[in-house]
């Protein structure tokens, strides 16, 4: 009696056990797998709810290198997954531990981001809730370094910011608040704002990909900002899907020691001026203040609100001693069509863009072409500037000083507060 007795406990022990084991086989199936797609630029999805420790695959099906990058939405100083490279066609599967809101980033496209929600991201600590409201309610000092941004800092002139603004001289500064951490870990830099600072202070230490060194010395005439100016245009960078830290912000004044601008000891006449950019023949490469889609000249609508005298003569005097980085003559080589006997095709112009992905070049002065870079062979930029060379021969010192002195007078239209002219 007693062994049957034993004999169906081991019974009822197994299916009890059975039971667990298959409840734990279900419960791993459950755990979630999901797919977003890196395609034309965009995540796909762009938002994404999962649950905690789910697999989420990330694969990349452009033709051009992305990476992904992860960061607490409410303090994006906080890396789940460090910038992870994706070539064209790979993949990479990460899990997420915490319940939370996360932004998900191409450092590569500055545009480029997307959000990912964990099961019982709104269960946020006292300490998430506090971060988050700080994120949203920004310091008064970031107000003014948006206006200075936008006003006298002149940075709109070459920058754009994300969908605001139309300059394109410099790289779009969307998400530079983010951006600018992964800079300083690839330069060495303590901190993404050292490097914010370094790029104002010096904007020739570190280049963007595609781009010279065509910033202005903001803490010199004609802009002058000065150290405390310096400091909110920094913070309104900060801010830029970033964490403000106005203390954190180190301005060595030595920098701002500098000599002032050079005085020419004849004075221009800007009339006198006007009347020569003219008859030079100026305007036929150059616009001031018209809207133009494209122009073989750069526009000098507002110049002499962030050129000082010694850079504009130069560019007059010797214009190939600074060309800027959309005013490049270059030769595209490219791979011609099938039933071509060509070797090649030659295609010359402006460049515009230059990279893996295509190249654009401003071609016959009035229209932009665009080629994929699969059939691009190679390109040959030219390092002559295509404005004339004898001007500092054909023109007295007065006439140059004159020219100058108009485009000093040139300080532009307002800017709207969507960054529209």
């Amino acid at each position: 009696m007693q062994t049957q007795a034993v004999y169906f406990l081991r019974c009822f022990l197994v299916l009890i056990l059975s039971l667990y084991s298959a409840s734990s086989v279900s419960a791993a199936a459950k755990k979630g797998s999901h797919t977003i797609r890196l395609t034309n630029i965009e995540f796909r999805p762009n938002k994404l709810k999962v649950d905690v420790g789910d697999e989420i695959t990330f694969i990349n099906q452009d033709k051009f290198k992305h990476d992904v990058y992860i960061v607490r939405t409410a303090n994006p100083n906080e890396i789940l997954v460090p910038a992870t490279t994706l070539a064209p066609g790979s993949s990479t599967t990460v899990t997420i531990e915490e319940k939370g809101l996360f932004t998900v980033y191409c450092t590569i496209h500055g545009g480029m981001r997307g959000k990912i929600t964990t099961t019982g991201s709104f269960d946020l600590t006292e300490e998430e809730k506090k971060r988050a409201l700080a994120r949203h309610v920004l310091p008064p000092i970031v107000k003014t370094g948006e206006a200075l941004f936008w006003g006298k800092a002149q940075c709109h002139r070459c920058h754009k910011m994300g969908e605001r603004g139309y300059g394109t001289r410099g790289p779009n500064l969307v998400d530079i608040g983010l951006r600018s951490n992964i800079r300083a870990q690839k330069l060495g830099l303590a901190s993404g704002t050292e490097y914010l600072v370094q790029s104002i202070l010096e904007p020739g230490a570190y280049l963007v990909e595609g781009y010279t060194n065509d910033m202005a010395t903001v803490y010199q005439p004609p802009i002058d900002l000065n150290e405390d100016e310096i400091k909110a245009v920094v913070t309104y960078l900060q801010s830029q899907s970033g964490q403000v830290d106005e203390w954190a912000i180190d301005i060595d004044e030595d920098k701002l020691d500098t000599l002032p601008a050079w005085n020419p000891f004849i004075h221009g006449d800007a009339t006198r001026g006007k009347t020569l950019f003219t008859d030079a023949g100026c305007p036929s490469c150059h616009t001031v203040g018209e809207k133009k889609s494209v122009s073989p000249g750069p526009d000098l609508t507002g110049i002499g609100a962030y050129r000082n005298w010694t850079w504009l003569a130069q560019s007059i005097i010797d214009p190939n001693a600074e060309i800027g980085s959309n005013w490049k003559y270059a030769s595209v080589y490219l791979k011609p069509p099938k039933k071509s006997f060509k070797k090649e095709e030659i295609v010359n112009g402006f460049l515009r863009e230059n990279s893996a992905e295509q190249v654009k070049v401003l071609v016959d002065n009035d229209r932009v072409e665009v080629f994929p870079g699969k059939r691009v062979i190679r390109v040959e930029v030219s390092p002559v500037s295509k404005m004339p060379t004898n001007y500092s021969e054909i023109l007295t010192l007065q006439q140059i000083s004159d020219l100058i002195a108009y485009l000093q007078s040139l300080k532009g239209e307002k800017i709207g507060a969507n960054g529209s002219r």
